[in-house]
Formats: structure tokens, sequence, C-alpha cells
């Protein structure tokens, strides 16, 4: 059975006995077997085995008897170009690695090939974490693990705020004072951002900001509260469309190495950046403080 599929949709089936997969997904849906064979490797095949689910990759596989088996197909999702995502500092265990603007940090349900999860996992060939998240219009630099410990390390970090991320930010209008502070919760849950000035244009301004607190949309909510929204940004502000997309990049991280107990900065390439500083800072730093 092989017809066209136009909406999202989740097909699931129950089997009664052993059934290899792709005998019974060609027979049971309207997808063809080549066309089943990109959805397992796109990973919108899961496999429900008591109270969690799973998902395969491999078309040679059986349905044990009782097993469930879905697709969850979206065929608005959009090949994404991978090639600027780019590993800035690398370690056996851990890496900072720099995720373009419109690439999704991790998947969903109905696929994970165009993410950076799913991108890291086939260049280190094992299972990576994902420390902290991006939003998708947001470029810049994100911390992965490459082993549980490490993500436990990092983790633990983030929740004691001992990790600082920076940000490069170009608002609406001008900031008048040269830095600030805005303390507004988000969901009646803290939320805490700094901000220094880098440069003043005719009706926009650069600034660094750091995120104190870890909020959803944090930075584009804050800036919006106090009428500055951030240029290019889609949910947030009026009137600040921008041609190149949100202007919001993760510049710059600070934290410490699992084992050591010095600092190390970390920044993006300045081809990355929204806006250069005359500066010296090197593009790997450690520190003891």
């Amino acid at each position: 059975m092989t017809e066209e599929v136009t909406k999202r949709k989740v097909y699931s089936f129950k089997v009664d006995k052993e059934t290899p997969y792709l005998e019974l997904l060609a027979e049971k849906t309207p997808f063809s077997k080549m066309a089943l064979k990109r959805l397992f490797a796109s990973g919108a095949i899961w496999i429900n085995e008591g109270k969690t689910d799973r998902r395969v990759r491999k078309v040679k596989g059986t349905l044990k008897a009782g097993e469930k088996i879905k697709i969850y197909f979206d065929p608005n999702i959009k090949k994404v170009d991978m090639t600027n995502l780019k590993c800035v500092h690398d370690t056996h265990n851990w890496g900072v690695w720099f995720k373009p603007a419109g690439l999704l940090s991790q998947g969903t349900k109905f696929g994970d090939e165009f993410t950076m999860l799913r991108h890291v996992e086939k260049q280190i060939n094992r299972m990576p974490y994902l420390v902290h998240r991006l939003d998708r219009e947001t470029s810049g630099l994100i911390i992965m693990a490459y082993d549980r410990k490490s993500a436990r390390f990092f983790s633990e970090q983030i929740r004691e705020r001992q990790v600082k991320k920076f940000y490069q930010v170009e608002v609406k209008g001008i900031l008048e004072n040269d830095t600030g502070e805005i303390n507004s919760p988000i969901e009646d849950k803290e939320a805490i951002t700094k901000y220094r000035v880098l440069k003043r244009m005719v009706d926009s301004t650069f600034v660094e900001a750091e995120i104190i607190t870890g909020r959803k949309h944090q930075i584009r909510v804050h800036f919006t509260e106090i009428g500055h929204p951030v240029y290019g940004d889609p949910k947030y502000g009026e009137d600040n469309a921008h041609p190149e997309g949100l202007r919001l990049v993760a510049s710059r991280i600070k934290m410490r190495e699992p084992g050591r107990k010095h600092w190390m900065k970390v920044r993006i390439d300045p081809e990355d950046m929204l806006y250069v500083e005359e500066t010296t800072e090197p593009k790997k730093e450690f520190t003891k403080e």
C-alpha cells in the first residue's frame, strides 16, 4: 500500500506474534519500503516495551508478541544545513560545540535527523548528553557531555550557577545605561539577566548579556519587558524584524572542568559573532580563582 501522506500523523500497531518490522509496516501503512527505511534512519519509529518507548533505527528487526510499534510522521520536517555545526573545544569526555541558528538542539518523537544531538552522536560514535539547550533560532555555544559522569558534573554546576553563560544581543532602540540588571520573574520563577553595552548604533544597541538563571526565552522576554526587544525575534516584540533573523548568539561560556580546580573560558569564532570587540583574549583561556 503506497500513497502520499501530507499531514502529520501517528501510526500505532500492536502484534500478537513475532513479526518483522518492515513486513508489518509495509502492509499496514501507506509508505513504501524505501520511505519506511528513511523514517527508521530519521528516528521517527519507536517500539513500546511496557511503560517505555525505544527509538529504533535498524530496519532489520522483529517485534515480539505484545509489543507495539509506532511511526511519528511529519511531512513538514525540513532538511537543515549542518555544515556550520562545529566543535570549538573537545576532550575525551565532553566538548563545547557551536550550534548554528535554525538547528534544533535535540529531536522529538517525530525524528532527530537534523538536530545537534544526533549529529554529535554520529561524530563521536556514542550517545552524547545535552547539558543545556539553545532555542532553534539562537546560535552559539552548547556544552555536550560524552558520558554520564561528565553530564552529572555539568548539570550540578548549572544548578549551582557555576556555569557562566554570556550572549551577544542586538536590541531595538538605544539603551541609556552602560550596564544594567533585569530582575523579573518568568512563569512565577526567579529570572535575572545582567548586561553591558558593547556599542550603540542609530536605532539599536549591541549588548553582552549574562543569564544568572536559565528560564525559557529569558533574554528575549526580559529585553522585551524593558521596551528593547531583540531584533529578529519572531515571537516577542513589535516592529523588530531583521533580515538576518534572531540577533542573539551564545558567545562565551565560563566553567570549571571536571576534576580540575581552574576556570575555563571558551568563546566562539569572530566570524560567528554579532559584534567583534577589540580584544586579545584567546579563544580558550584558563584562569585560577
